[in-house]
């Protein structure tokens, strides 16, 4: 399919600061939102024009082809309505928090991985629409309770409504900080997991035929050390 000046790419997205968010003003900024946008405007000359939703309507989205692209982990049920490039853009490593004085907080130190908070019997904290903790932690038997919100399951755990929630450091961080959390939720050294977010675009979208370019953009992009300087712009290190 050919390209041009003219061409529009929708992403659907929920404000997830520091990798995707639009400010006060209207902007758009991120991690995530740089590494898009260089892919599409500057790789393949295509707009990249963005709308805000709750997380499980950006989804539906995606998979009716009413948008074209969303950003996440592809999950086997995400890869049925829709494809992605290899390798990812953004290795989410996450890591537990929970509420200053749990009774077993140090025990929640020395977690590592989902069998180990399983068989704790910790209940985890999580957002509806988040596919990974759907998935992966409740896929293996973990008690999971939902908040409507990102902002809602910091809220939750300040309120003590479960263990811990599972997250990586630099998207927990500000959030817990803006909510005024900081002195009622903790960071630990417990370790939930790690996966990888791609570009996953609508098998409805005509943008699904051009899914070997944007691989071949995304791995320009690394081979560029792009990844490395769009990261450090925002205080963090390359996790890829």
């Amino acid at each position: 399919m050919p390209v041009s000046a003219q061409d529009t790419v929708k992403w659907v997205f929920t404000n997830y600061p520091p990798a995707n968010v639009q400010t006060q003003g209207g902007h758009f900024k991120g991690f995530l939102h740089d590494i898009v946008v260089e892919v599409f405007a500057e790789g393949l000359n295509v707009k990249v024009d963005i709308a805000v939703y709750p997380w499980k309507r950006c989804q539906a989205m995606v998979k009716d082809g009413t948008a074209d692209i969303m950003v996440t982990i592809p999950t086997p049920e995400r890869l049925e309505y829709a494809v992605t490039h290899t390798r990812p853009i953004w290795i989410k490593r996450r890591i537990l928090y929970t509420y200053r004085d749990h009774p077993k907080i140090h025990d929640i130190q020395r977690l590592s991985g989902l069998p180990s908070i399983k068989s704790g019997g910790y209940t985890v904290i999580s957002y509806i629409g988040n596919g990974w903790v759907e998935n992966d932690v409740e896929g293996v038997g973990i008690a999971v309770n939902y908040a409507t919100t990102v902002d809602g399951m910091y809220r939750m755990l300040a309120a003590k409504r479960g263990d811990i929630v599972i997250e990586e450091k630099s998207l927990a961080a500000p959030r817990i900080a803006e909510q005024g959390l900081s002195e009622r939720i903790v960071e630990t050294d417990g370790i939930g997991s790690e996966s990888g977010f791609h570009i996953l675009i609508s098998k409805k979208s005509s943008y699904a035929a051009l899914v070997s370019r944007i691989d071949r953009e995304v791995e320009s992009m690394r081979s560029r050390n792009r990844f490395k300087q769009i990261f450090s712009n925002y205080g963090m290190a390359d996790p890829n």
